[in-house]
């Protein structure tokens, strides 16, 4: 009795964990609770699926979840010579998703159809979540290409993170077009409409990060086709139109052609060492000096995780103690962060981690390497593992992804 049981129980345990995966997506628009509430119920629910000593077997040999869960570790490490410990700990616990993510992935089995419905219920909700962003410039398109001159941007969902649901929409459209690949010509219609969609949000939000990846990914895309003798032609006609693309953008879009003018503006003065005040570049460039002396003075094992900002903060007041308290911001780059909060030691073990990420096996390793870079871009110009929305979206979207990929190894094999 009690056998037929456990079998009806952990027959159901698939439908519960992708029941949560749905919740994680939901959550990432509506609820940071919920969104928490799930990870930690997903992670939980690992156990009973494997059983203790299966999960451990599973999670050994996941060497995404190390390199995910070492991002996660080094932090917690620096706790031993952090001073500010209520600091520290917001970081642990901001930074969690990157350990209970893919600890709760281990040995997840879906079928095809479950990880499809993840997949389009996440296009579903980033497209109402661009339909919302989208509702200001449709009412006053003039008020907003004046706030886009003066640095500002469209609200947006994920608790009006802009650049990581720019960098979301990069992600729907490179699934997207897997889908296109796979489909049948009916279906890649409507595939194809979704997508262009997405595109022209994304040159109506105008985020830098979002549309340096979106351009990269689509022009590796060509280039692989281009070097196939089948759809050369065609893959001349897209990259043609690709180049393209952004003049026809500037000259039909206000905050596209304003996005530009103000980086423009920006660089005017960034260029010359003279900084623009409030100007989202310099800023950033302030931080990175601000961040070098840090590691300067701390170029072993640095400060520690909990000690980042107020550090940066005495280095602001050396340097340009004149700047404005808003503009003494964090480091914007990861690489930065982890050598502040670690040193050297930080730097090279998040470098290494980086690299780790190509050489991951995969089915299409192609596909896999431009995700990664794509990723590793948006480090290099912002800190989204320093944020609850993208410590979660960077360890979603590769184990989604790779969960796709290792399906179609199995469709391959059979």
């Amino acid at each position: 009795m009690k056998s037929s049981f456990s079998s009806r129980l952990s027959a159901y345990l698939p439908q519960v964990a992708e029941a949560l995966l749905w919740s994680m997506v939901i959550g990432l628009f509506v609820s940071r609770a919920l969104l928490s509430l799930s990870v930690g119920l997903f992670f939980l629910l690992a156990f009973f699926r494997l059983g203790l000593r299966g999960w451990w077997i599973e999670a050994s040999r996941d060497r995404l979840g190390w390199i995910l869960g070492t991002l996660w570790l080094l932090p917690l490490f620096s706790g031993w010579w952090s001073e500010d410990r209520s600091a520290w700990t917001d970081v642990i616990r901001i930074k969690l998703p990157l350990l209970l993510l893919p600890l709760g992935w281990v040995g997840l089995s879906l079928t095809k159809n479950a990880w499809g419905r993840l997949g389009w219920l996440l296009v579903g909700c980033t497209f109402l979540g661009a339909v919302y962003s989208i509702f200001p410039f449709i009412q006053d398109a003039v008020l907003v290409q004046e706030n886009y001159l003066r640095g500002k941007s469209l609200p947006t969902p994920l608790g009006d993170d802009r650049v990581r649901f720019s960098w979301l929409i990069v992600a729907v459209v490179w699934w997207l077009q897997q889908q296109w690949e796979e489909s049948d010509r009916p279906k890649r219609w409507w595939i194809l409409a979704g997508g262009l969609l997405f595109v022209l949000y994304l040159h109506v939000l105008a985020v830098r990060i979002g549309l340096i990846c979106f351009y990269l990914l689509a022009a590796f895309i060509l280039l692989r086709q281009l070097l196939r003798s089948s759809s050369r032609y065609r893959s001349l006609i897209g990259m043609t139109l690709l180049l393209l693309l952004p003049l026809l953008m500037y000259q039909t879009l206000p905050t596209f052609r304003a996005r530009v003018d103000y980086i423009r503006y920006d660089w005017s003065y960034t260029f010359q060492g003279k900084y623009l005040p409030g100007g989202n570049d310099a800023i950033r460039m302030q931080s990175l000096e601000a961040a070098a002396a840090c590691i300067r003075n701390g170029p072993f094992y640095g400060v520690g995780f909990g000690d980042i900002r107020s550090v940066m903060d005495s280095a602001y007041a050396m340097r340009q103690p004149d700047l404005p308290k808003e503009e003494r911001i964090y480091p914007t780059n990861e690489w930065a962060v982890y050598g502040v909060g670690m040193g050297w030691v930080g730097l090279i073990s998040f470098s290494l981690l980086m690299i780790g990420l190509f050489f991951l096996r995969s089915t299409d390793p192609f596909r896999w390497r431009c995700w990664v870079l794509a990723t590793i871009l948006s480090f290099v110009t912002d800190i989204g593992l320093e944020v609850q929305y993208g410590v979660f979206l960077v360890p979603f979207l590769f184990l989604f992804f790779r969960s796709v990929d290792r399906l179609k190894n199995q469709e391959i094999r059979i």
